[in-house]
């Protein structure tokens, strides 16, 4: 019976793991033309070039991997040359993922509101969308697969960082001049210490009751007290450290020991049995000075009878 289920799971493990050669070949009519590097097309409305082109390699890697182009785009795409049309189609991710039924511990629902209560969409409404922060022929679920923090840090901020950090990009869409990310974040100490090791949205947005915060905020709303992050209740445990084991950190008796994995966070890296013993330690120190003053005052008392 182990074996039956160990050949089971590794079957299941290959099938997750390769895309599926049915729509591998399906895609291939798709990608003799968009896998060149150089399709695209100059957008009339803020003048920057839209990248046409998927990286296979980078598709076949993505969690979409097992996707073929017509499970999202319009079956109409297989006929070539493609209908001017067909530019104005309107994809919506919740149009998959809000309803099945595996992906519901996912929470997109909360996701969705989330992110309608977001600054980028009050601002911008249905003219940004998911997509503009998560492209999806190259998307992978990092935070809650990734042990490493320093590669799910970098792997989010680049997200943001893919416009925040572009000022070409962010002032065509947002229509005016934009302070550079070192000015606007001028009062933050060791600012390169905390962008390599804090993610953008762990500051700059709440949200949390899918787990991964889309409620991004004004920026006169962003965080900046420091305590919420170095303290022992760090908010950093309800966003960047929420995925790690809850196993982990009772076994190794860490109340926040998610904080450990290549990190160190001042007031909030701390472990229960070594603060128990520190006050242990500290009330043994009081009794035995009590001790030490009892008899010396006795001794002194001894010494004037005498």
């Amino acid at each position: 019976m182990k074996t039956a289920n160990i050949i089971l799971l590794f079957i299941l493990l290959t099938i997750n793991l390769f895309p599926d050669q049915n729509s591998k070949v399906e895609n291939e009519k798709c990608l003799k033309c968009h896998s060149w590097s150089t399709l695209g097309y100059k957008d009339k409305e803020t003048g920057l070039l839209i990248n046409l082109s998927v990286n296979p390699e980078n598709y076949y890697s993505s969690n979409h991997r097992n996707l073929s182009c017509t499970d999202c785009h319009s079956k109409e795409f297989t006929t070539f040359p493609h209908s001017s049309k067909l530019k104005e189609e309107s994809l919506y991710c919740l149009d998959c993922h809000a309803d099945k039924k595996e992906l519901f511990k996912y929470s997109f629902k909360e996701i969705e509101h989330d992110f309608k209560d977001s600054i980028h969409y009050k601002k911008f409404g249905n003219k940004f969308t998911c997509f503009n922060c998560h492209e999806p022929h190259t998307f992978k679920v990092n935070a809650r697969v990734n042990n490493q923090i320093s590669k799910t840090v970098l792997y989010d901020n680049h997200i943001c960082l893919d416009c925040h950090n572009n000022s070409e990009k962010i002032e065509a869409i947002s229509k005016k001049v934009v302070p550079t990310l070192n000015s606007s974040h001028e009062w933050l100490p060791h600012l390169e210490l905390h962008w390599t090791n804090v993610r953008c949205i762990d500051c700059h947005a709440t949200g949390t009751t899918a787990g991964v915060p889309h409620d991004i905020l004004p920026k006169d709303k962003a965080v900046k007290d420091c305590v919420n992050c170095h303290s022992e209740n760090s908010i950093l445990l309800q966003t960047l450290y929420k995925f790690r084991s809850l196993q982990q950190r009772n076994e190794e008796g860490f109340i926040n020991a998610t904080i450990l994995n290549n990190s160190y966070v001042i007031g909030a890296t701390r472990n229960y049995y070594l603060n128990l013993f520190s006050f242990i330690i500290f009330g043994l120190t009081l009794i035995a000075l009590g001790i030490h003053s009892y008899l010396r005052v006795k001794s002194k008392k001894t010494e004037i009878k005498e």
